[in-house]
């Protein structure tokens, strides 16, 4: 069910999805409720690329050129908020640790 039929998400709160394998993503925001942002990132841990706000309730395609393994959504202005961008490194875990 992920994010769908939420009407509100606390701050810092969202959804990663952990993919077996990097490929081509694309989601679409049926029965989502909020606005999204969406940040693919490859295996490396580096952002490849941000759909920002996509539009709720629609079946329109969201993806960015390339492969990612993990993608993370949280609402809608979060990653401009906070700096994210195509090349920004992630992180995981309470102790910063890479990906993998």
């Amino acid at each position: 069910q992920g994010l769908m039929n939420r009407t509100k998400l606390k701050p810092h709160n969202g959804m990663i999805f952990l993919f077996e394998h990097e490929e081509p993503q694309s989601f679409w925001m049926k029965n989502t409720l909020l606005s999204l942002d969406m940040i693919f990132i490859n295996q490396k841990g580096i952002v490849i690329g941000i759909v920002h706000n996509a539009e709720p309730m629609t079946t329109t395609p969201r993806n960015v050129p390339g492969i990612s393994q993990y993608v993370v959504e949280m609402v809608g202005g979060y990653a401009r908020r906070y700096g994210i961008e195509k090349g920004t490194q992630v992180t995981l875990g309470p102790m910063g640790k890479p990906l993998p």
